[in-house]
Protein backbone atom coordinates (compact mmCIF):
# COMPACT_ATOMS: atom_id res chain seq x y z
CA UNK A 1 0.00 0.00 0.00
CA UNK A 2 2.86 2.36 0.78
CA UNK A 3 4.36 1.88 -2.67
CA UNK A 4 0.97 2.61 -4.28
CA UNK A 5 0.94 5.93 -2.40
CA UNK A 6 4.48 6.81 -3.57
CA UNK A 7 5.85 6.38 -0.02
CA UNK A 8 9.27 5.13 1.01
CA UNK A 9 9.36 1.63 2.51
CA UNK A 10 12.12 0.61 4.93
CA UNK A 11 12.64 -2.75 6.60
CA UNK A 12 15.01 -4.14 9.19
CA UNK A 13 16.12 -7.64 8.18
CA UNK A 14 15.66 -10.56 10.51
CA UNK A 15 17.01 -14.05 10.96
CA UNK A 16 16.04 -16.14 7.93
CA UNK A 17 15.12 -19.11 10.12
CA UNK A 18 12.64 -17.11 12.25
CA UNK A 19 8.96 -17.01 11.34
CA UNK A 20 8.82 -13.47 12.78
CA UNK A 21 11.29 -12.26 10.12
CA UNK A 22 9.25 -13.38 7.13
CA UNK A 23 7.48 -10.01 6.72
CA UNK A 24 10.45 -7.63 6.76
CA UNK A 25 12.57 -10.00 4.67
CA UNK A 26 9.79 -10.22 2.06
CA UNK A 27 9.52 -6.43 1.96
CA UNK A 28 13.27 -6.18 1.30
CA UNK A 29 12.94 -8.80 -1.43
CA UNK A 30 10.16 -6.71 -3.00
CA UNK A 31 12.26 -3.55 -3.02
CA UNK A 32 12.05 -2.01 0.44
CA UNK A 33 15.19 -0.21 1.54
CA UNK A 34 17.35 -2.26 3.87
CA UNK A 35 17.97 -0.63 7.25
CA UNK A 36 20.99 -1.80 9.20
CA UNK A 37 21.68 1.40 11.16
CA UNK A 38 20.17 4.85 11.73
CA UNK A 39 22.25 6.37 8.94
CA UNK A 40 20.45 4.21 6.34
CA UNK A 41 17.25 6.14 7.04
CA UNK A 42 18.95 9.51 7.46
CA UNK A 43 20.53 9.49 3.99
CA UNK A 44 17.09 8.97 2.42
CA UNK A 45 15.60 12.10 4.02
CA UNK A 46 15.37 15.35 2.05
CA UNK A 47 18.38 17.65 2.49
CA UNK A 48 16.49 20.35 4.42
CA UNK A 49 15.22 17.83 6.98
CA UNK A 50 18.71 16.32 7.33
CA UNK A 51 20.17 19.79 8.01
CA UNK A 52 17.50 20.43 10.63
CA UNK A 53 18.17 17.10 12.38
CA UNK A 54 21.93 17.70 12.36
CA UNK A 55 21.47 21.18 13.82
CA UNK A 56 19.21 19.79 16.56
CA UNK A 57 21.73 17.03 17.37
CA UNK A 58 24.59 19.53 17.57
CA UNK A 59 22.57 21.82 19.83
CA UNK A 60 21.44 18.87 21.92
CA UNK A 61 24.82 17.61 22.98
CA UNK A 62 27.18 20.43 22.13
CA UNK A 63 26.40 23.13 24.67
CA UNK A 64 23.70 22.20 27.15
CA UNK A 65 21.86 25.29 28.37
CA UNK A 66 21.41 25.78 32.10
CA UNK A 67 17.71 25.29 31.60
CA UNK A 68 16.07 23.27 28.87
CA UNK A 69 12.33 23.39 28.36
CA UNK A 70 10.73 19.97 28.52
CA UNK A 71 7.58 19.38 26.44
CA UNK A 72 5.85 18.33 29.65
CA UNK A 73 6.27 21.80 31.08
CA UNK A 74 8.79 22.66 33.79
CA UNK A 75 12.34 23.74 33.03
CA UNK A 76 15.03 21.19 33.85
CA UNK A 77 17.99 22.36 35.92
CA UNK A 78 21.31 20.85 34.87
CA UNK A 79 24.02 20.91 37.53
CA UNK A 80 27.60 21.98 36.77
CA UNK A 81 28.77 18.44 37.60
CA UNK A 82 26.34 16.99 35.06
CA UNK A 83 27.48 19.53 32.47
CA UNK A 84 31.12 18.49 33.08
CA UNK A 85 30.23 14.82 32.65
CA UNK A 86 28.47 15.56 29.37
CA UNK A 87 31.51 17.39 28.04
CA UNK A 88 33.81 14.51 29.03
CA UNK A 89 31.80 11.87 27.17
CA UNK A 90 32.21 11.18 23.45
CA UNK A 91 29.60 9.98 20.96
CA UNK A 92 31.78 7.33 19.37
CA UNK A 93 34.02 6.13 22.22
CA UNK A 94 32.50 4.35 25.23
CA UNK A 95 33.86 5.62 28.55
CA UNK A 96 33.90 3.32 31.56
CA UNK A 97 32.46 4.66 34.80
CA UNK A 98 35.78 4.05 36.61
CA UNK A 99 37.51 6.33 34.09
CA UNK A 100 34.92 9.03 34.76
CA UNK A 101 35.39 8.63 38.52
CA UNK A 102 39.16 9.03 38.09
CA UNK A 103 38.74 12.05 35.81
CA UNK A 104 36.42 13.87 38.21
CA UNK A 105 38.26 13.28 41.47
CA UNK A 106 36.50 16.29 43.04
CA UNK A 107 33.10 14.59 42.62
CA UNK A 108 31.90 11.74 44.76
CA UNK A 109 30.89 8.48 43.13
CA UNK A 110 27.27 9.29 44.04
CA UNK A 111 27.45 12.62 42.20
CA UNK A 112 28.92 10.98 39.09
CA UNK A 113 26.28 8.22 39.09
CA UNK A 114 23.48 10.74 39.68
CA UNK A 115 24.79 12.94 36.85
CA UNK A 116 24.98 10.01 34.45
CA UNK A 117 21.47 8.96 35.43
CA UNK A 118 20.20 12.50 34.82
CA UNK A 119 21.82 12.57 31.37
CA UNK A 120 20.31 9.17 30.56
CA UNK A 121 16.86 10.39 31.56
CA UNK A 122 17.27 13.45 29.31
CA UNK A 123 18.22 11.14 26.44
CA UNK A 124 21.68 12.67 26.06
CA UNK A 125 23.70 9.66 27.26
CA UNK A 126 23.27 5.93 26.84
CA UNK A 127 24.67 3.21 29.06
CA UNK A 128 26.32 0.29 27.27
CA UNK A 129 27.08 -3.13 28.76
CA UNK A 130 29.86 -3.15 31.33
CA UNK A 131 29.07 0.29 32.82
CA UNK A 132 30.30 2.13 29.71
CA UNK A 133 28.66 5.40 28.66
CA UNK A 134 28.45 7.28 25.33
CA UNK A 135 26.77 10.46 24.13
CA UNK A 136 23.64 9.93 22.07
CA UNK A 137 23.38 11.45 18.62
Amino acid sequence: MALEQQREVFAVPGNITSKMSWGPNLLIKQGAKLVQEWNDVLVELPADIRRLLIAKAQARYGQIPLETKDEAGPALEISPATRSLMQALKADVPTHIDELLATFDTLTSSEVIAGLFELEMLGLVRQLPGKNFVKVW
